[in-house]
C-alpha cells in the first residue's frame, strides 16, 4: 500500500537534491575556514586579472600622451599609483568576498540540516514500517 506522506517526503527531497542540493553537497565537503579561504583566493585571482585589464586599458587610453612624454614620465610614480589602487581593490573585494562566502556557508549549513533531518525522518519511517 502506498503511503502519501512517504511519497511527499521523497518528492521534496528529490526536488531539493536536484536544485539546491548539488551546490550544498559540494559546500559540505569543506570546513568553514577552508571554504572561505578558497573563495577569497578565487577573489584575489580574479581581482588580479581585473587589475591587469584596467592597467592595460589605462595605457591604451593614454597611449598618445604617454608616447609624447616618454622621456619625462615618472615611471615609479605610476607604479606606486597602480600598486596603491591594486592593494586598495584587493582589500575591498577580499573583505566583501569573506562576508559573502561566510554567509553562503552558513545558509548552506542550515539547508543541509533541514535535508538531513528529512533523511532521518524517512529512515525512521522505514524502520518503523519494517517492525
Amino acid at each position: 500500500m502506498l503511503n502519501e506522506n512517504k511519497i511527499k517526503m521523497m518528492t521534496k527531497m528529490a526536488i531539493y537534491e536536484k536544485n539546491e542540493g548539488r551546490k550544498m553537497l559540494k559546500t559540505a565537503k569543506y570546513f568553514k575556514g577552508d571554504y572561505i579561504a578558497f573563495g577569497i583566493l578565487k577573489t584575489i585571482i580574479s581581482t588580479t586579472f581585473a587589475g591587469v585589464i584596467l592597467l592595460a586599458m589605462y595605457f591604451l587610453c593614454n597611449a598618445e600622451g604617454m608616447i609624447q612624454d616618454i622621456n619625462n614620465l615618472d615611471y615609479m610614480g605610476l607604479a606606486r599609483k597602480f600598486a596603491f589602487y591594486y592593494v586598495l581593490m584587493l582589500i575591498v573585494f577580499c573583505t566583501i568576498a569573506g562576508f559573502v562566502y561566510y554567509f553562503r556557508y552558513e545558509s548552506t549549513r542550515k539547508g543541509l540540516k533541514r535535508y538531513f533531518s528529512r533523511l532521518n525522518k524517512l529512515e525512521r519511517f522505514y524502520t518503523g514500517q519494517k517492525k
